[in-house]
């Protein structure tokens, strides 16, 4: 069995800036399915995928899902990307 833990990035693509970021946390379930429909639920639907160069080639390694959000201080709302990086570790 493998242990997922994910790092969530929220970016207002509205205006372009970082919200906020987590550190690598462990997820509630150890299916990949089934965190990634939790993840849609909770950050909208999903628009593409996470990538990072290897010399040789480009692996995905996560999500990027998008919603509106309404500002905390307002009425308006932006545009939210939420990325999820997912990182799997071979369980005892």
């Amino acid at each position: 069995m493998e242990n997922i833990s994910i790092k969530e990035t929220w970016v207002n693509r509205t205006k372009n800036y970082i919200v906020g970021e987590t550190e690598y946390y462990e997820s509630f379930t150890d299916n990949v399915g089934q965190l990634f429909r939790s993840l849609q639920k909770e950050f909208g639907r999903c628009t593409s995928k996470v990538y990072v160069d290897l010399p040789n080639e480009v692996n995905p390694v996560g999500w990027v899902f998008v919603k509106m959000v309404k500002y905390d201080d307002t009425d308006d709302y932006y545009l939210q990307e939420t990325w999820v990086t997912v990182e799997q570790k071979k369980g005892d």
